[in-house]
């Protein structure tokens, strides 16, 4: 007994030094197995022998992939509903989603239809330190026939065509007596016959410079005008190279002397006024300022130049830059029909109407721009008015009315076309995408002075042209002249200060300058300032205003961002992952089979229900433990 006493005396400290090594292999077990689901045996319910978390599910659903990612969703209002226990709190935040969501919706709605409408505003915006553009300038004679030419005609018998049809329009009777009596209807008759007796170029233009350098007729292109016959055009975009200005003023523009040929008629002859008419029968120029390669419309863009001035047009370059499809219908190029000239809204509309009054009369009007590629005749035109003057057929009376039904037409047509603006929409005419106007500014001084005419006419007039009517007033200045400087001799020598000049001499005087005055005339056309005022159009409601707004409406109402999306898409992913796993609709224990070729067998339950340790797949060194933290005694040994 002594014995064992001893024996249970040395045995202590041993006992005690086992239990407290084997305490602290416990606790580093514990320490290593702190996540309790990662633990060997932690589950003893899982029929496969635990050390599977109870979130870990081997056959996923689509429905748990759903609510996995609703409850990690940026979406407030989802992860609200996925995560709330209580049904009455997920029916509210269901309710709230939905109303957002609908709410998100009808917005959006709002904002892709104001894109879609594609709206712009017009920026207005000065551009300086630029080269500007110089228009295109285009003159016309007010009078459109030379009286000039008429008189040279009539002398050498060269008129019997005109006398003809000024006998036929006298004579006979018709329902548009003042159109048959206007210079549209001579043109429109007589053809080839009204453009010999217009002005020619190198008639009326005395002296052209440009930017301080001289010009001539070389540089001026000519077009007709049913209005006013012969026009000139000078910069009319035939030209390779654009005029460009750097310099404002008279002295860096173009300057014209020109001469309106307002000569005498023939004794005993007259013209016929025509009340109808507002822009004939004045003596002058018509000027026009348009862009270069543009059509001329000397009728509705033009403006009048009296002779006997000065007349200074000072310009200011425009620009309108407008946008194409889908925010605007303007079109580049040039005019259908009329390619030498390039697009604009008025120019397409003009030749619309030329074409809407030849489908429907037949015939085309010469107040409108002529399209060549048209071989139509024109509504003013009488057929065979020769023969019916000759009474070729002997059934004519005179004094008849002749009728002429497709100039009625298009009357007409010019008053409905005029009056009704709903045929713009069948003409699909549209406005340039770059166009440049020039705002104008007139200003008038009296020229020339009579102190300087006497030179210019010595400068104008040329010394072979003896028959021109201009050499009346030059006869006289000169003799004036000459008369002065002999008396200016007398004078100096006799010592004497009187002048000899007559009540005639003074008459000679004024008529002269009067004919010059009535005649002769300055144009100065240049840019006033050479900043260029730019309309340019913009969107009114980009697609970066969409974006920016659709992530403001979805924030709002849903607490959705991009990042919210990308999460759907990773939903979306998953998804379709899951639809083509053919594992995920496997048994557990099939996949087993089907990874290790041995069907797996349940681990045994134990005495409490519990499931038997199995072997870990992370193996404790130590070997598996034997204190029981739960109950805090040791593990029976075997």
């Amino acid at each position: 007994m002594f014995r064992s006493r001893v024996h249970s005396q040395n045995e202590g400290p041993a006992r005690s030094g086992y239990v407290t090594n084997r305490v602290r292999r416990e606790a580093s077990n514990h320490m290593k197995y702190s996540n309790i689901s990662y633990k060997p045996g932690a589950y003893p319910d899982n029929d496969y022998g635990g050390g599977t978390p109870p979130n870990y599910h081997p056959n996923r659903t689509a429905l748990d992939i759903i609510a996995e990612l609703g409850s990690e969703s940026n979406a407030h209002g989802l992860a609200k509903i996925v995560a709330s226990r209580d049904t009455k709190r997920k029916v509210i935040w269901a309710l709230l989603v939905i109303i957002g969501f609908t709410a998100a919706t009808l917005q959006l709605s709002l904002l892709v239809r104001k894109y879609l409408q594609f709206q712009v505003v017009e920026l207005s915006e000065i551009k300086d330190s630029m080269p500007v553009e110089y228009p295109s300038v285009t003159i016309c004679n007010t009078e459109p026939i030379s009286l000039r030419k008429i008189r040279k005609s009539v002398t050498k018998d060269k008129s019997e065509e005109l006398r003809n049809w000024v006998r036929f329009i006298d004579g006979f009777r018709f329902e548009q007596m003042s159109f048959i009596h206007s210079i549209r209807a001579f043109y429109e008759n007589l053809g080839e016959e009204a453009k010999k007796i217009s002005h020619d170029l190198k008639d009326m233009l005395i002296h052209c410079r440009f930017n301080r350098e001289l010009c001539s007729v070389k540089n001026f292109t000519t077009s007709f005008d049913g209005n006013y016959f012969n026009c000139f055009t000078f910069n009319g975009g035939h030209i390779k190279k654009n005029l460009e200005m750097h310099g404002t003023g008279p002295e860096n523009g173009l300057s014209l002397i020109i001469s309106v040929e307002k000569d005498d008629p023939l004794p005993g002859t007259y013209g016929i006024y025509n009340f109808e008419n507002n822009i004939l029968h004045s003596a002058g120029v018509r000027l026009v300022v348009h862009a270069p390669g543009s059509m001329p419309s000397p009728v509705d863009h033009g403006i009048d130049i009296p002779p006997g001035y000065s007349s200074s047009v000072g310009l200011k370059a425009v620009l309108h830059s407008r946008l194409p499809e889908p925010y605007g219908n303007c079109s580049e190029g040039t005019l259908q029909g009329m390619h030498k000239y390039r697009n604009t809204f008025f120019a397409c509309l003009q030749l619309c109407k030329q074409r809407l009054i030849m489908s429907t009369c037949g015939c085309k009007s010469s107040a409108l721009p002529d399209l060549p590629t048209e071989n139509v005749t024109f509504c003013g035109e009488i057929p065979d008015w020769e023969d019916i003057l000759m009474n070729v057929s002997g059934k004519v009376v005179p004094g008849m009315f002749i009728p002429t039904p497709a100039l009625e037409c298009e009357e007409r047509m010019q008053r409905e076309l005029n009056n009704d603006r709903a045929y713009e929409m069948s003409c699909q005419c549209f406005q340039p995408c770059s166009e440049t106007s020039y705002l104008k500014s007139v200003s008038l001084s009296y020229w020339p002075l009579e102190f300087y005419q006497l030179n210019l006419l010595e400068r104008f007039l040329n010394d072979n042209d003896t028959e021109h009517f201009m050499n009346i007033a030059y006869d006289y200045l000169a003799e004036l002249a000459r008369k002065g400087h002999d008396e200016e001799m007398s004078r100096n020598s006799s010592n004497s200060s009187d002048w000899s000049y007559t009540n005639q001499d003074k008459l000679k005087s004024k008529a002269a300058s009067d004919l010059i005055r009535q005649t002769m005339l300055r144009l100065n056309i240049y840019l006033e300032d050479l900043s260029v005022v730019e309309y340019r159009q913009l969107p009114a409601y980009g697609l970066a205003d969409l974006f920016a707004d659709i992530g403001g409406t979805l924030g709002l109402w849903m607490g959705i961002s991009v990042l919210t999306i990308m999460e759907l898409m990773e939903l979306i992913i998953r998804l379709i992952g899951l639809m083509f796993n053919v594992e995920s609709d496997l048994p557990a224990d099939e996949k087993d089979e089907t990874h290790t070729g041995q069907k797996r067998v349940p681990a045994p339950k134990t005495h409490n229900g519990g499931s038997a340790p199995h072997e870990s797949n992370y193996p404790d060194p130590y070997g598996p433990p034997e204190f029981n933290f739960r109950r805090g005694v040791e593990q029976p040994t075997n």
